[in-house]
């Protein structure tokens, strides 16, 4: 089949510029009645006829020249040849390079995304000359390295070569979409794309709309028709161990103190794997070491690991295991801040006549389980001020504050205690006889959008012993309670509470609800703004054994707050009695009060963006990435964002810390970035379903020997005929000067 561009054909237009010229200056004779004519009448008639045709040899030689030439600009081609005589047509072509986390699996010599981007290369090369080409790096996002196809293939070439790995995740379908994009509109005769990618399944996660774009793309005509060339560079990888979680159980991170971390490892072979040593390193120093006995197929391991900070500030926590072909997974790192005392301010609603009558009696001795003694030197700071003294106290001199009982307070004070919460202060509350529901729910839940829920009515008798209610008995999925999932470290089930208040979860903001839609639907971190702005959606942390909520949380800003359903002390239940009040005191108050660097450590690719004090506006930072070589280091300036200076950074592709630091003052800041789990199962697409996609592209597995060159051009068809319609104008430009020259000889 020919093609050729319609638009150009115009030129042909040009072919009547001659003749026009031609009739405009055709021989005009004007009778003269002369004697002497009649002896040269004779000759000019003979050669009259000769002089004609001359003249129309002419004319057709420069109309055909320029219609040749019309033809030439409009680059008349066949898709059906593939003989090779002048060159196959120009291609427009996009280069997707997947550099997702799997690609850095390696077969002992060089990586999957080492053969990628020799594939890629090869590619480029095998563009016909006069081509263009774009280039895109795949992972969760499509990273547009080359935008616009450029003729300029060396930097084509320059931009696979330095493309970098990358730790995010896979999904092939928004790449090819955009690839597609890219292509859609543009003037070629040819259009192609590659994808070049390890086909590890979780990639191809939207592979029916993949399928159905390609397809779509195939099926065409003209120059809307768009061929797929599929290049998978993975050898099939059985064994594969990962990290796949680590957390701090101890929910605190005080100086000096023992801190324990819970790391997960699993195993996503299908054989099942023993002795696994499981390193804890604290600022690359080993700290602590354990061996997993086994884990079989598909399973997660957790263990314990223990340590010390032995300095106040930021350190790197280090969960390693021995290495395999897949590196990207063979640790684990958090960033944790630790804090040399804890400030708590508790508001006693009900102080009693003497001390163990108080509300807050239990609280406080559960916040500093030691001896009289040893309090003074205690990391957890308690102090005591009744309703009455809210209004005077500056929340911001405590890190945490406990509401036991409080009646309610004014407008003014629910305002300071906002904003507190806001900028990383903690609110913790129990409630009790006392508690003007009302004004909880009318102010704190409603207006400020404070509390995780509304106050129901209360439910049982606290005069009686025999009905009760106790906590739930499994199924632990918060941080906070996630400890008793382990049977040896006791039982929550087994305090009673007799009467409590029935709490209603509130619903997660509509905004928060689109602005989630928005990230699922392109792939992307919300703004700066949004993420400090936003409110969390409320969610439960722990349940009675009847299924009602017993406590609840959510986070405001900065900061979060926890509501319980019962009272502090023991006039409603018994838990302030039980072993296992200080554990899930502790644990809740290092939530609230780790609130503010939860952000220290995000997920990859996510934006990281920190709160700082108002000296540190508009100040440069400089952020060093993991891995990152001496002196490439990033700035970032200290914006205003809704009023209060952030810092804010989203070039997190890599997994590992990242350090920040600022001159002046001098300030250091870590943050950690997580790889995602999904990357480590490397399960790979069906064969069946690589057959299926062999029916909407050129499918092809990657070996020692592939010939990319050769094989496009077996598959691509379709020479240009411009140039050799261009030779015959040029030789036709001769003849018409030659002729022309010798028409006009004297005779």
């Amino acid at each position: 089949m020919s093609f050729l561009n319609p638009f150009m054909l115009f030129g042909a237009g040009a072919i009547a510029v001659p003749i026009i010229i031609h009739l405009l200056n055709r021989r005009r004779f004007q009778r003269v009645v002369w004697a002497a004519m009649r002896f040269v009448k004779v000759s000019t008639e003979k050669n009259q006829r000769r002089m004609l045709v001359e003249d129309m040899i002419l004319l057709a030689i420069r109309c055909l020249m320029l219609a040749l030439l019309a033809l030439a600009v409009a680059r008349p081609a066949m898709r059906s040849t593939t003989h090779n005589v002048f060159g196959q047509s120009k291609v427009t072509a996009v280069i997707v390079l997947d550099n997702s986390a799997s690609m850095g699996v390696s077969d002992g010599v060089q990586t999957r995304f080492d053969k990628a981007r020799k594939v890629a290369e090869q590619a480029v090369d095998a563009l016909p000359s006069g081509s263009a080409a774009a280039v895109i790096l795949a992972s969760d996002i499509a990273k547009e390295v080359i935008k616009e196809p450029t003729h300029d293939l060396n930097l084509a070439r320059k931009a696979v070569r330095e493309a970098p790995l990358s730790d995010r995740a896979t999904d092939l379908f928004p790449s090819i979409e955009k690839a597609l994009e890219t292509l859609k509109g543009r003037s070629a005769i040819r259009k192609e794309i590659y994808i070049i990618t390890d086909g590890q399944l979780a990639g191809w996660r939207q592979l029916g709309d993949i399928h159905k774009t390609l397809k779509t793309a195939k099926e065409q005509t003209g120059e809307q028709q768009v061929s797929a060339h599929l290049v998978l560079v993975s050898d099939s990888e059985e064994r594969n161990l990962g990290v796949s979680g680590l957390v701090l159980s101890s929910g605190l991170a005080p100086l000096n103190r023992p801190l324990r971390f819970e790391a997960q490892v699993a195993n996503y072979a299908k054989q099942e794997v023993k002795d696994i040593k499981v390193s804890l390193l604290v600022d690359g120093t080993s700290a602590d070491e354990v061996t997993i006995p086994s884990i079989p197929p598909g399973g997660t391991r957790s263990v314990p690991l223990n340590t010390r900070l032995k300095t106040e500030g930021w350190h790197n926590i280090t969960v390693r295991i021995p290495g395999d072909r897949f590196p990207g997974d063979d640790a684990r790192t958090l960033a944790i801040r630790a804090i040399r005392e804890i400030r708590v301010l508790m508001v006693d609603g009900e102080p009693g006549t003497e001390p163990r009558e108080s509300e807050t009696f239990f609280l406080g001795h559960a916040l500093v389980p030691v001896s009289a003694e040893e309090a003074e030197q205690y990391y957890v700071k308690t102090s005591t001020i009744a309703p009455a003294d809210m209004a005077g106290t500056r929340f911001d001199d405590f890190d945490s504050v406990v509401l036991a009982n409080v009646p309610d307070f004014s407008a003014d004070t629910a305002i300071a205690m906002e904003n507190f919460v806001k900028r990383g202060g903690g609110l913790l509350i129990f409630p009790g006889a006392k508690v003007n529901t009302a004004f909880y729910n009318a102010q704190l839940a409603t207006a400020r959008k404070l509390l995780p829920a509304t106050f129901g009515e209360p439910r049982g008798d606290a005069a009686q012993d025999e009905k009760f209610l106790s906590f739930q008995t499994k199924g632990y999925d918060h941080p906070i309670v996630a400890l008793w999932n382990d049977g040896n470290a006791g039982t929550l089930a087994s305090a009673r509470f007799f009467r409590t208040f029935e709490l209603n979860l509130l619903a997660a903001p509509t905004g928060e609800a689109g602005e989630k839609a928005g990230k699922r639907e392109s792939g992307k971190t919300a703004s700066t703004t949004n993420t400090l702005a936003s409110l969390a959606a409320p969610k439960a942390i722990l349940r009675f054994s009847d299924g009602s909520i017993a406590m609840a949380e959510r986070a405001v800003g900065l900061g979060r707050v926890v509501l319980f359903a019962s009272t502090a002390d023991t006039a409603w239940n018994d838990l302030g009695v039980r072993p296992a009040f200080v554990p899930l005191l502790h644990r809740t108050l290092g939530t609230l009060i780790q609130r503010h660097d939860d952000g220290a450590n995000v997920r990859v690719g996510a934006q990281f963006a920190r709160r700082l004090t108002a000296d540190l506006l508009h100040k440069d930072a400089i952020v060093m990435a993991p891995g990152a070589a001496t002196g490439t280091r990033d700035l970032r300036r200290i914006e205003l964002v809704n009023g209060t200076p952030v810092l804010s950074y989203d070039a997190t592709d890599k997994a590992g810390i990242y350090e920040v630091s600022i001159a002046d003052p001098p300030t250091v800041i870590k943050f950690a970035v997580q790889p995602d789990p999904s990357e480590s199962n490397l399960s790979e697409l069906p064969v069946d379903e690589v057959t299926a996609l062999g029916l909407v592209a050129a499918v092809q597995r990657w070996n020692p020997t592939l010939n990319i060159r050769e094989w496009v051009e077996k598959a691509r068809v379709g020479a240009e005929f411009w140039l050799p319609i261009l030779i015959a104008v040029l030789a036709l430009a001769a003849l018409e000067t030659f002729l022309a020259q010798y028409f006009s000889r004297a005779k």
